[in-house]
């Protein structure tokens, strides 16, 4: 085996909150994802052959349980923590001993934005060392209190994720007594090993407490996908049912559909299911099964909010176009809107409708049939 990590969740957080039984801070939800559930959503899994993350196994079970459920592919192992920083790595570096790795990066869950370009470089850097630790310097100014002197120059702010050969930090925690070291580096420093400082990076600060929370939403990547949706249905002049576009009765011939035939309904979902990567909308909701039969389309569209809260997407903007000649459609948007709105859960300000004709070109000009188009954008936080 190659490459291990260590990932440290076993704090408490006291000085991130002052309530005793609250929960602690890398196992909050901030937006869609917990700080370990965060790093390891951006981490490439390739870089390591196993992951041990070592906390509470009892009072954390359903956390622990989770996340090994989502980040199947990084090969996660639970480790049951110490009452110490220490004693928790060294039983994380101890239950890799039959694992024997080459090498071992030891790191903080309240260190959420900590790159893969860090992760590697600490690596690479390990061909030559048997001990790495990044840095970084401070651009303000640093003062002694006591001396009034300025050091900002010769202060370094060392961060983790660290990086060992394994039998060098195994060593390093089997021959140290003490249990107050702080980081790991001081454990291989006391055994004679030099530590290799390399530039680290600012964005991979530590979350300790409450005001870091709002750096780290304005700091942490934000993925956006977007879709486009289509759909066209012929219109029923035989019929003397309503209209339905977006949920919304219209006086005016309906459409031909296997379901309620809601073309703007269907051009969202097809442009939420593109998004999404999941096919379309026939896909899921085949044109040949009686269950669908009538149905009204609204089904569908919480079908899709369904898959946005799976996937953990929210919608930032959508955009929704008919193309008709008949009926006109401005009067209706309102009410299409705040149905929409109801259904998706998001702000209506975010939401566009408007009307186009199809300039005197065949079928809809001719009153034949009215179509959609649907643009959405998604963020995943």
């Amino acid at each position: 085996m190659k490459n291990a990590l260590i990932l440290l969740a076993g704090g408490t957080g006291k000085r991130f909150s002052n309530h005793q039984k609250s929960i602690p801070k890398q196992f909050k939800k901030f937006g869609n994802y917990n700080l370990i559930e965060y790093f390891l959503k951006n981490l490439d899994y390739k870089i390591f052959d196993i992951i041990h993350i070592v906390s509470d196994k009892t009072t954390h079970k359903k956390f622990l349980k989770d996340i090994k459920k989502q980040f199947i592919k990084h090969n996660i192992n639970i480790i049951n923590s110490g009452k110490t920083r220490q004693e928790s790595s060294r039983k994380g570096v101890y239950s890799l001993i039959r694992k024997n790795p080459k090498n071992i990066l030891i790191h903080d869950s309240a260190r959420p934005l900590a790159s893969n370009n860090l992760i590697n470089r600490l690596i690479k850097s390990l061909k030559n060392n048997d001990s790495v630790a990044p840095y970084i310097t401070s651009n303000d100014l640093t003062k002694n209190k006591e001396v009034n002197l300025s050091i900002n120059n010769k202060i370094m702010n060392i961060q983790t994720p660290q990086a060992f050969k394994y039998k060098t930090i195994l060593k390093a925690h089997k021959i140290c007594k003490t249990e107050n070291n702080k980081d790991d580096a001081s454990l291989t420093e006391n055994i004679g090993i030099k530590t290799k400082y390399i530039k680290g990076e600012k964005i991979n600060f530590k979350i300790t407490y409450q005001e870091d929370i709002q750096l780290f939403n304005k700091l942490k990547i934000k993925e956006f996908r977007s879709g486009i949706g289509y759909d066209i249905h012929k219109i029923n002049l035989n019929s003397k049912k309503l209209l339905t576009l977006c949920g919304v009765k219209i006086p005016y011939f309906p459409l031909i559909g296997h379901s309620d035939a809601d073309v703007g309904y269907h051009a969202i979902c097809d442009s939420i299911f593109g998004a999404l990567s999941m096919r379309d909308i026939g896909y899921h909701f085949n044109n040949k099964n009686k269950k669908w039969k009538d149905a009204n389309s609204k089904i569908f569209i919480k079908y899709c909010k369904e898959q946005l809260q799976r996937k953990k997407f929210t919608i930032v903007n959508l955009d929704v176009n008919f193309i008709c000649e008949k009926p006109k459609i401005s009067k209706y948007v309102n009410k299409m809107k705040k149905n929409i709105s109801s259904l998706l859960k998001i702000n209506i300000k975010n939401i566009s409708i408007k009307s186009t004709t199809n300039e005197k070109i065949r079928f809809i000009n001719s009153g034949e049939g009215i179509a959609a188009e649907s643009i959405v954008q998604l963020k995943n936080d």
